[in-house]
C-alpha cells in the first residue's frame, strides 16, 4: 500500500450515540449494519438529527474480536434507552488519515498512523476510531471513504 497523508488535528469534544458490543472482526459490517438505523431513528425518534457521519469506536482490540461503541455524533447530549447511550468522542490531539477504497484494507492505514504515532514519541492507547465520510451503497466500491482516528490525549495544562 502507499503511504498516507497523516496529519495531526486538534478535535472537539463530539456527543453521540452509541450501541455498545463485543464483535467478531469478520462480524463487524454485519454488527453495524444493524447498529447504525437503530441509532439514527432513535435519534429522530427523540425530535434530534445527526450531526455527522457514523462512526465506529474501538473501545478494547483483541487478537480475534473487538469491543466497539458503534454510533452517531449529535449536537447536544441526549438520553438513552435500552442498548442505545450517550458517548462523546473525546478532545484533543489526534492523528488522522483518510482512506480510499475496500473496508477490509483500512488496516494497512492504521498501521501506517501507528507508526507515524511512534515516530513523534506517542504511545496512545488503543484509543481509535473510524468515521464513515460517505455512503458505500451511493458511491463505487474503490471510492468508499473511511477516516481514522487515533487519539493521542488532552493537552497538559
Amino acid at each position: 500500500m502507499a503511504d498516507v497523508h497523516i496529519e495531526m488535528v486538534e478535535l472537539a469534544e463530539q456527543p453521540a450515540m452509541v450501541v455498545r458490543r463485543e464483535v467478531a472482526k469478520e462480524e463487524i459490517g454485519t454488527a453495524l449494519g444493524e447498529i447504525y438505523p437503530r441509532v439514527f431513528q432513535y435519534i429522530q425518534s427523540q425530535g434530534a438529527q445527526p450531526a455527522g457521519m457514523p462512526f465506529m469506536r474501538y473501545l478494547v482490540m483483541g487478537e480475534s474480536s473487538f469491543s466497539i461503541a458503534a454510533g452517531i455524533p449529535v449536537a447536544s447530549p441526549m438520553a438513552g434507552e435500552g442498548d442505545i447511550e450517550p458517548h462523546a468522542l473525546p478532545a484533543g490531539k489526534a492523528l488522522t488519515a483518510l482512506h480510499r477504497g475496500d473496508y477490509a484494507a483500512v488496516g494497512d492505514v492504521w498501521r501506517q498512523v501507528w507508526a507515524r504515532a511512534r515516530e513523534l514519541g506517542h504511545l496512545p492507547k488503543p484509543v481509535g476510531w473510524d468515521v464513515y465520510t460517505n455512503d458505500p451503497s451511493e458511491v463505487s466500491p474503490e471510492d468508499v471513504e473511511t477516516r481514522v482516528y487515533l487519539f493521542l490525549g488532552a493537552d497538559e495544562d
